[in-house]
């Protein structure tokens, strides 16, 4: 059966994270019999990980005579998603309905792990003293962690919830650093780069995964850039290139999300001078499968500011005229009339 937040997911029609949680009456000994290419990571909100053969999901068990108790007695809900069936012994179904919940005694690194996601995916109001950030965290658990946090409707919830913690500064320094980069408010009247950050996500239209993280990273080079011939921020987009690089390795996250992340990160500026740069200079980056992607960063970026997104507009509309006029055999990138011999 399905437990913790892949439980509280179906209940609240909240789209899948990128991992599964699951149930298994028994222990390890069962569990091992049932499951190839088992791990032991140690982490607090699970006894075991694998992966989910054919759909790449990863997958967190908890075992039923296992050492993992919530701390939130909303994730002691379970879910057999054949059966359509819920189990909610115990008082877990009246606390699914209070707003706001309170953490039973639990390790300082599980309730951190539970608020945060909590607050940042489901309806509820945490009320607790904030924890300071844990040592020795594993790539593991802030993997986890983010990846909830993003997949949620309210992920600027649960990353403020780690800045008050410590946790920013303790473990993602990339993050911590934007919290010091003040805005022109003429510009940027939601604040300083860590609140513009947060607002980009209140902005999508889906809590889709690489664009998440792109958004979560596309400021990253901020803290890092120098002014230059009045370009406050020069070259932030190359140096967040980078910093968002080192901050997703340090994570664990495979080569593929690394370099798609970063593709965005490192061009998130390029939607805005689309409709003034000669096409036929851009074509790697036009014909990139994420381009679309970048346009949506774009997007959320431009409404994140004063700005509006009449850029954006203007983007896409260069973009579509991009793609017409590649497919048309008498016209070059930019829409110009293509020379006999290069029909040819």
């Amino acid at each position: 059966m399905l437990s913790s937040f892949s439980a509280l997911d179906a209940y609240f029609c909240v789209p899948s994270a990128p991992l599964r949680f699951v149930h298994i009456q028994g222990g390890l000994v069962e569990l091992a019999a049932a499951y190839d290419n088992l791990s032991y990571p140690g982490l607090p909100y699970a006894d075991a990980a694998g992966l989910e053969v054919g759909a790449g999901t990863a997958l967190r068990f908890q075992c039923s005579d296992g050492d993992y108790q919530p701390a939130f007695l909303p994730l002691a809900q379970l879910h057999d998603p054949a059966a359509h069936w819920f189990g909610a012994k115990g008082g877990v179904y009246q606390s699914l309905r209070v707003r706001t919940q309170l953490p039973h005694s639990a390790p300082d690194e599980l309730v951190l792990f539970e608020a945060a996601v909590l607050a940042s995916r489901y309806p509820y109001d945490i009320r607790e003293s904030i924890r300071t950030a844990a040592p020795g965290l594993s790539a593991a658990y802030q993997r986890d962690l983010l990846d909830l946090i993003l997949t949620g409707a309210r992920p600027e919830r649960g990353l403020d919830y780690l800045r008050s913690c410590g946790f920013l500064d303790a473990y993602w320094p990339e993050l911590a650093g934007l919290c010091t980069v003040d805005h022109v408010k003429d510009y940027h009247p939601e604040g300083d780069a860590w609140r513009h950050t947060l607002e980009t996500f209140s902005h999508r239209k889906s809590p889709d995964h690489i664009l998440s993280l792109a958004l979560l990273l596309h400021d990253a080079g901020k803290p890092d850039a120098v002014s230059v011939g009045g370009r406050r921020f020069d070259r932030h987009s190359e140096l967040g290139e980078r910093s968002a690089r080192s901050f997703l390795k340090r994570l664990g996250y495979d080569q593929h999300i690394q370099d798609s992340v970063c593709f965005l990160v490192r061009y998130h500026m390029l939607p805005a001078a689309l409709p003034r740069i000669p096409m036929q200079t851009l074509e790697e980056q036009l014909s990139h499968p994420l381009f679309p992607v970048l346009l949506e960063l774009y997007r959320c970026d431009e409404l994140s500011t004063f700005r509006g997104p009449d850029g954006y507009y203007d983007a896409c509309a260069a973009y579509k005229a991009w793609q017409k006029n590649t497919k048309n055999p008498w016209r070059n990138a930019d829409g110009t009339k293509r020379q006999a011999k290069n029909r040819a």
